[in-house]
């Protein structure tokens, strides 16, 4: 998930049952598309399901259920502009962040217990910090925290593939600069410099967590067998077992996880995404910690309708702010 690149999100209006379908929807292409080699073949194979019948050569699909069903026809503009979190307060506090010249110096005790509190517009999210898998991260945030870095940051990402809100940027744009066209591109970033990935955490999760998808990929894929789809059609075996599917998942972030987005291999600077369900990410994001509190928070954020007509089309129309990030130690 780079911090600078466009993913696929929701950007409408997320009632209960258009969110849930297409959550579904999304969630089967999402596995079933980790393996790249027969993305071609899958799509046919989708666009037959979506029809509403069997798979043919040239299945005959109906407009009207296409624009309903189709995960990715462009979002309807929200009714509602106001999600749970409500109206933005006009108190909350302005983005006044300085660019760093270089790294901070490790200053924290890894082996020492690290609890940062977002207070954010939208109520308070508590993250146990991964000092010992990361402390070259964990170090960089708390140091970033107690400048006040994140005091007036908005979250600037929503999206449900992947299933993630995202923030951390003071420009607020989510390149780290005012202007994000090639234009602004030798503009410095934020946070002025960059960090090596530390991925112990982001790996051995990513094990963990393909394992539990594994048994939702079998009822997907047991779905397009019955719709007509062959397994070599797939690029399987013809009877896969777990172990085929499972090297159709890139690894997996489980729902809870504080991890640091980046635009490429030892890129990290301050953003960071917070993942509101189990999501089959790579493990290519260093795990910042785990929220042990306000996961309800996550999903009220989680929940703002996004705008649409825009070049931001997964910012929330009211944005969510950090008000201020507190670490307490031991």
């Amino acid at each position: 998930m780079a911090s600078t690149s466009k993913k696929p999100g929701s950007g409408g209006n997320r009632s209960a049952s258009k969110f849930d379908r297409r959550t579904a929807r999304n969630r089967k292409i999402i596995f079933l598309m980790a393996a790249l080699m027969f993305l071609s073949v899958l799509g046919a194979a989708l666009t037959g399901l979506i029809g509403g019948g069997a798979q043919s050569p040239a299945p005959e699909i109906d407009d009207q259920a296409l624009e309903e069903d189709d995960p990715f026809a462009a979002p309807e503009e929200p009714e509602e502009t106001v999600g749970p979190c409500g109206e933005t307060p006009d108190d909350v506090p302005e983005a006044d962040a300085a660019l760093y010249d270089e790294p901070f110096e490790v200053t924290i005790d890894a082996e020492q217990r690290h609890v940062a509190t977002l207070s954010t517009t939208c109520g308070d999210i508590v993250i146990e910090l991964a000092a010992e898998d990361a402390p070259t991260t964990v170090n960089s945030f708390v140091n970033l925290a107690e400048d006040g870095y994140y005091d007036g940051v908005i979250f600037h990402r929503i999206t449900d593939q992947p299933q993630v809100i995202q923030g951390g940027d003071p420009a607020g744009t989510g390149c780290g600069r005012e202007d994000c066209t090639a234009a602004g591109a030798e503009e410095p970033a934020f946070p002025g410099f960059q960090l090596e990935d530390e991925l112990d955490g982001a790996e051995a999760m990513g094990e963990r967590v393909a394992d539990s998808f594994v048994a939702e990929l079998r009822a997907e894929l047991d779905e397009l067998l019955e719709a007509g789809v062959e397994p070599e059609d797939l690029g399987l075996p013809a009877e896969p077992t777990d172990d085929d599917l499972r090297e159709l998942i890139p690894g997996g972030y489980e729902r809870g996880t504080v991890a640091m987005a980046n635009s490429g291999p030892d890129t990290v600077g301050s953003q960071f995404f917070i993942v509101w369900d189990d999501t089959p990410l790579p493990p290519l994001y260093t795990v910042l910690g785990t929220v042990i509190d306000g996961m309800d928070v996550v999903d009220d954020i989680a929940a703002s309708p996004t705008q649409v007509a825009s070049d931001t089309p997964e910012r929330p129309y009211e944005p969510v702010v950090i008000r201020g990030v507190t670490v307490e130690v031991g």
